[in-house]
């Protein structure tokens, strides 16, 4: 998926891409309702596979309730996941305060294992972590795109070298076509 890319003023706004919206309204509200669904058919004992229903249901409703409201902060459509300045003097908008292109180690994607929410993790030279939730609205290849064609070329060499070692280029070219300048800004 290419970024839902909004541009205000000298920010730019990365949104989540509409087709990850609805997939995850259908698994998540679908698995909510299926659930319960499980739980009233499987309280009926009209079946001989009624218990197994029930269990099912009884199993698998939290589940489905817990990860619903990890994502809900997410689910809110319009809502900007991202935001940045690009150039120069660029810098990431995170909570916990802005973080200057220039002043990145380390930018990568992590699954959190508590609540299964792709995270943007940015390592700073004086290694604090900034995080920024992405609710897996923005694809892995996205977040690669955006640090690749708007960070990258106003990092630090030695940040260079750590996003050249964990970028896969050949994928970007392959999925969507990118290909690096070669004029990048030193």
């Amino acid at each position: 998926m290419l970024l839902n890319m909004k541009h205000s003023g000298d920010e730019v706004h990365i949104k989540g891409s509409m087709l990850y919206y609805v997939i995850q309204f259908i698994f998540y509200i679908g698995g909510l309702f299926g659930t319960a669904l499980l739980i009233i058919d499987g309280l009926g004992f009209n079946s001989t596979f009624s218990l197994q229903w029930l269990i099912g249901g009884i199993v698998l409703f939290p589940v489905m309730a817990y990860l619903f409201i990890w994502y809900i902060p997410g689910i809110i459509p319009g809502k900007t996941i991202i935001s940045f300045v690009p150039g120069p003097n660029g810098y990431f908008k995170t909570k916990k305060g802005n973080v200057s292109f220039k002043n990145i180690q380390k930018a990568e994607v992590r699954r959190n294992g508590f609540n299964l929410i792709n995270v943007l993790v940015i390592i700073t030279h004086d290694k604090k972590q900034y995080r920024i939730p992405t609710y897996n609205l923005v694809d892995e290849t996205g977040i690669d795109l955006m640090i690749d064609k708007y960070v990258y070329p106003y990092m630090t060499p030695d940040a260079r070298k750590v996003w050249n070692e964990q970028v896969n280029l050949e994928k970007l070219h392959e999925l969507i076509k990118y290909k690096r300048e070669d004029n990048m800004n030193m």
